[in-house]
């Protein structure tokens, strides 16, 4: 069999026009997927956005978006689900070709994306049992059999074997249209048990016993064959076709290990140009499909190089991916002819053009932390958690400039405030107190080791640019009006509140606050108590001369030699960070209980992140209690009760989480003093995690030389902001 991946290299590697680069040789180079030639190999998967109109057209908010990552040097874009019948929609702001007069909105797209060197095609599917025409008082949603959409719980009807053909036609026409519309090809939805295809292609959701049935591998793609010959027929027999499926659904009753490569063949023969391997198959959190950073990267690889030993069509392989150097091992090693990305281009859409120019570490690299899934589900509206112009690509935009800026506070919303306004090229002085810059990203950092990979990119970003960073470097009102800033970005962080539980001021007690306190090596009046003279003198004088080494993977592996814990451990509040030191201190042989007044844990995040830590503490044996009355501590205990109940829950240590509040106090002394201020980050709204600071610190740098709007206010509206 001829390898399309060498084929494709050797053919195209004079042609002047295609950039190829000797670190990342195969995925710089171009490739083939049927008649259309792509630049390099690097392709952008789709994911929903929700930035559609609601007549589903697309938007200049969308195509800025798109046009971007174009920009951004991506050989494809795989726009996201595109429905062939415009009465099914997929969301409520989702496009359609379901009739000619979408062709003329869909065309401004591909014009604006070629512009820029780039191949689009849409992916097209029938929504199926995932219809939302019943929330627009519409028809039933359609299934091949009764299916239940996991996300909005109305039932599908079984469609009739005569409603078949006209439903294959349906993917013919929106094919053409596409064509008509200036699309490279096309990518045909069939994976993940889900929409109308997937669902027909899986046992799981297919209980038919006719010639449409999944039980038997001939009549399972059947309705796949006959969509595939429509598009052939209306789009023409040289239009390329990528198509989307799981490699293994890896659910029990789901197609099995080794059926995707036994109908790979057939469905070449059919018309598909391109497999696209994803894996696993739907539900409201999509767990299989976007996978927490358990799953491994490449975790469909081999399942993409079974497709490819068997077929001589292209394969791309899609599902956590999000370093160039995995991708360049998965095409050196057969495994796949073009890598698929979608949430590293959410975080970086010029990831392509780095990899092109041989600077890989100036990638801002995807964390895995969800606020992409979670900000879908939470407001309908995708957003990246390290990246805040994505989805504002027309809306946030940072000026060229030469003001005076004073950056106070070395965390993630500092870092980004200091990267941007020296980018845009203003004069920028950067204050930390600590000798050592990350503020609280290095203490998530290190608890959550995916976190590191933000941090470390910060700062390698402030580093190359003209920032004048000082650390070890308390801020004043006098020495920063020394300075004659023209603006002051203050983001100095949080205070931690300990909540008034009696025997919370006992010595043998450790609370967020201190464990703060001790990173930072000072120590506040109110916990000098809880330490012994030499301990003290210890924090206070070593700590502050050890910061520069030390770093979360340095702590990570000082946590596994020794820790300042008992055996038995109960934590008192369960934010975020209390369930992720939670998780940290359960990986490292501690029996951990967490206690919550609360109703849920770590209520900051959306239910995708916060499955993804209940899964983790359920794997580590974490006890969780939730809703119950923290009474009292005691010595080597602490009381609870729920209701009439009342439990003693003994522990060699315990931790009070305490709550974020806000602090700015510079900031007002600094307005106070008439300097123009600006607060971002967790003293502004606290508990706003790395998606609050970096959104805070863009809007900030943006609105540089316009009026501060910075007033005292309550923490309510604050964190509302």
């Amino acid at each position: 069999m001829p390898d399309p991946l060498c084929a494709a290299y050797i053919e195209f590697r004079a042609d002047a026009h295609m950039q190829v680069n000797t670190r990342f040789p195969l995925l710089t180079s171009p490739a083939r997927i049927g008649t259309m030639t792509l630049k390099n190999r690097m392709v952008m998967s789709p994911m929903t956005t929700a930035y559609c109109n609601d007549d589903q057209t697309p938007s200049e908010r969308l195509i800025r978006y798109f046009e971007e990552r174009a920009k951004g040097g991506v050989g494809l874009i795989t726009m996201e689900l595109i429905t062939v019948d415009e009465t099914h929609r997929y969301m409520h702001r989702s496009m359609t070709l379901g009739h000619d007069r979408y062709i003329d909105a869909h065309r401004q797209i591909t014009e604006r994306i070629h512009a820029h060197g780039a191949k689009v095609q849409p992916q097209i599917s029938h929504t199926g049992p995932e219809s939302v025409a019943p929330m627009f008082g519409g028809p039933q949603t359609l299934g091949p059999s009764v299916n239940v959409a996991p996300v909005w719980g109305w039932a599908s009807r079984e469609l009739d074997i005569a409603e078949l053909p006209g439903i294959a036609a349906q993917y013919g026409e929106a094919a053409r249209r596409a064509r008509e519309a200036g699309y490279d090809g096309i990518e045909l939805h069939a994976a993940h048990c889900y929409n109308l295809l997937g669902s027909f292609l899986s046992p799981l959701r297919n209980k038919r016993t006719d010639d449409y049935s999944a039980f038997r591998a001939e009549t399972r793609t059947r309705l796949i064959n006959e969509v595939l010959g429509e598009i052939r027929a209306r789009a023409g027999d040289d239009f390329p076709v990528t198509l989307s499926i799981s490699g293994y659904e890896r659910s029990p009753g789901g197609r099995s290990l080794d059926d995707t490569q036994r109908l790979a063949p057939e469905l070449v023969a059919a018309g598909v140009s391109c497999f696209r391997v994803s894996g696993g198959i739907s539900d409201s959190l999509v767990t299989m499909m976007v996978g927490r950073s358990e799953y491994g990267d490449a975790h469909n690889a081999a399942q993409a190089e079974a497709i490819r030993n068997v077929v001589d069509v292209p394969v791309m392989l899609v599902g956590r991916i999000h370093d160039p150097e995995v991708g360049e091992r998965i095409l050196a090693e057969g495994k796949a002819d073009l890598i698929a990305m979608a949430r590293p281009l959410l975080a970086d859409p010029e990831l392509p053009n780095k990899v092109i120019k041989g600077v890989p570490r100036r990638i801002r690299r995807c964390i895995s932390c969800e606020n992409c899934i979670d900000s879908m589900q939470s407001r309908d509206n995708l957003g990246c958690a390290i990246n805040p112009f994505s989805g504002r690509e027309g809306e946030l935009a940072i000026q060229p400039g030469r003001r005076n800026v004073v950056v106070v506070g070395g965390g993630t919303g500092g870092l980004e405030a200091a990267r941007l306004a020296a980018t845009a090229g203003h004069s920028v002085t950067l204050l930390e107190r600590q000798r050592r810059l990350g503020g609280s990203l290095s203490l998530a950092s290190t608890v959550h080791s995916d976190n590191e990979r933000f941090l470390q990119w910060l700062l390698g970003e402030v580093e190359s640019l003209p920032i004048d960073v000082q650390t070890g470097v308390e801020a004043t009102v006098a020495g920063v009006r020394a300075m004659k800033p023209d603006e002051v970005l203050v983001a100095t962080g949080a205070r931690v509140q300990i909540p008034p539980i009696p025997g919370v001021e006992r010595a043998d007690v450790l609370t967020g606050s201190l464990l703060r306190q001790i990173f930072a090596g000072r120590l506040e009046a109110e916990n000098n108590h809880r330490l012994r003279n030499w301990q003290r003198i210890l924090v206070e004088f070593l700590v502050p001369r050890c910061q520069p080494w030390m770093s979360p993977r340095a702590m990570r592996w000082l946590s596994r030699v020794w820790m300042p814990l008992g055996r038995e451990v109960v934590i008192i509040g369960a934010d975020l960070v209390a369930v992720e030191v939670a998780e940290f201190l359960a990986g490292r042989g501690r029996r951990v209980h967490l206690l919550e007044s609360g109703r849920k844990i770590a209520p900051e995040v959306g239910k995708k992140r916060r499955h993804e830590h209940m899964d983790r503490l359920d794997r580590l044996g974490v006890t969780v209690n939730t809703g119950v009355e923290i009474r009292r501590i005691e010595r080597s205990a602490v009381i609870v009760a729920t209701l009439e109940h009342e439990s003693r829950i003994s522990a060699d240590s315990i931790l009070v989480a305490g709550e974020p509040s806000r602090d700015t106090g510079l900031a007002d002394a600094l307005g106070a003093a008439g300097l123009s201020v600006r607060v971002i980050g967790d003293c502004r709204a606290p508990g706003s995690l790395i998606a609050g600071a970096t959104t805070a610190a863009a809007e900030a740098v943006a609105a540089l030389g316009k009026p501060a709007a910075f007033a005292k206010c309550s923490n309510k509206e604050l964190s509302n902001a």
